[in-house]
Parts: C-alpha cells; sequence; structure tokens
C-alpha cells in the first residue's frame, strides 16, 4: 500500500480521529485507489498507534462506504461507479435545497459577506486552474449555509453525502465547463439569498447539484466508467 509522506500536523489529534480522518482524505483526494489495501498492523505503524483506534478507524469509514470489508478477505477502498453518482447528488441536491430554503431568512451580514469572500476566492482558483483550491472554496460557500440552518440532522446527512461526492469532485472538476457553471450558479445562489428568496434559493440550489451530477454522468459516459 502506497502510503503518502507523513504530516507533522498529524500530530495533533486523537489517535482514532487522527487515523480516520488522514484515511479519509487520502481516499478523497484519490492518493488512495479504489482497490487498495487497507492493513490495520502497516497503518498502526505508520501513525505509531495500537491496531485498537486503526480498527475504530476502520469501522467509521465501513459505515460511511469509503471503505470495503469481507471477513477473511482483505479490506479494500471502495470504488465509485455511474450509480453511486446518482445516488449521491440526488439526495443531496433536495437537502441542500432545502438547507438554502432554511438559511435564507437567518443567514447574517456576517455570513453573507463570508459567502462574498469565499465566492471571490473560489472564482480566483477556477481561473487559475486551482482545482483543489476551488473545491476548498467551494466547500466552505457551502458550509456557510448549512451553519445558518443550525439542523444538526440536515448538517449529518449533508456531510455524509459530500464525503463521497467529494471524491468525484477531486476527477472532475478540473473540467472548464463545470467550473464556469459553478461560479455563475453560486452567484445566482448567493443574490437569491441576499434578497432573502427562500424559494429561487432552494430551486437555485437544487438546480446546481442534478446540473453537476448531470455532467459528472456525462463525462464517466465518455470515459466507459461502468
Amino acid at each position: 500500500m502506497p502510503i503518502p509522506k507523513k504530516d507533522s500536523a498529524l500530530q495533533r489529534k486523537s489517535a482514532k480521529d487522527l487515523v480516520y480522518e488522514t484515511l479519509c482524505d487520502w481516499i478523497i483526494r484519490g492518493e488512495m485507489m479504489p482497490g487498495e489495501k487497507l492493513l490495520d498492523t502497516e497503518l498502526a505503524a505508520y501513525f505509531n498507534v495500537s491496531r485498537t483506534p486503526v480498527r475504530e478507524a476502520l469501522q467509521m469509514l465501513e459505515t460511511q462506504k469509503l471503505i470495503k470489508v469481507t471477513p477473511g478477505r482483505a479490506t479494500t477502498v471502495a470504488g465509485v461507479d455511474k450509480n453511486d453518482i446518482e445516488k449521491c447528488y440526488r439526495p443531496l441536491a433536495e437537502i441542500q435545497g432545502l438547507a438554502a430554503r432554511l438559511a435564507a431568512p437567518r443567514l447574517t451580514e456576517a455570513q453573507l459577506a463570508r459567502m462574498e469572500e469565499v465566492q471571490m476566492g473560489f472564482e480566483e482558483a477556477c481561473r487559475a486552474d486551482q482545482a483543489e483550491k476551488a473545491i476548498h472554496c467551494d466547500n466552505k460557500f457551502h458550509e456557510v449555509i448549512l451553519r445558518a440552518v443550525d439542523n444538526e440532522y440536515i448538517m449529518e446527512f449533508s456531510h455524509m453525502l459530500l464525503l463521497h461526492v467529494q471524491r468525484i469532485k477531486y476527477h472532475y472538476f478540473h473540467r472548464d465547463m463545470l467550473r464556469k457553471t459553478s461560479v455563475e450558479h453560486h452567484r445566482d445562489i448567493l443574490k437569491a439569498l441576499y434578497d432573502r428568496d427562500a424559494d429561487l434559493a432552494a430551486e437555485l440550489m437544487r438546480s446546481h447539484w442534478l446540473y453537476v451530477m448531470e455532467r459528472c454522468l456525462r463525462e464517466v459516459e465518455v470515459e466507459g466508467v461502468q
């Protein structure tokens, strides 16, 4: 299993969280590819922890369907297929649309200003062809909305789906058309939120995620992914 170079910042987390968050990040970014084996002994040695927190972290990743654990066989990174894209994006579109509807009357001026700031960073990253920074800003944009809603269930369900959507983003977000359209969608959503138009914000948000889903599905067809 090719493990990325160790980051000194990893030392600041508890053992279980350290292993979980690092593995999750590797899987999402594609540093660990579908089908790669995860050996608890090797991971324990890498993180300099016992096998117990490693196993706890692997259980969390299995619950989130990021890895596959087959009794008596190797634990491997789960794959992403065409059906996964639709299964993740459709419910996410509905949840994020609901979040936008609920957030519209609640967002403070400070939160809207933060979204404006993040949007500027997003547009700058897209122009500079910095896909990773663009994804980071995109996440921050939607995170402000989720926090404004202040509903732990919406937050939890959304984050669960976003874990899988993140993997898809890292593969497809370098496409120029997807980035250009996302910039335009964000601007429209932000304007609706400034105007406190809950219905429009919800519809724009839902349409945005469904558009991204359709673009990804088209790319899958072109690449011949099953």
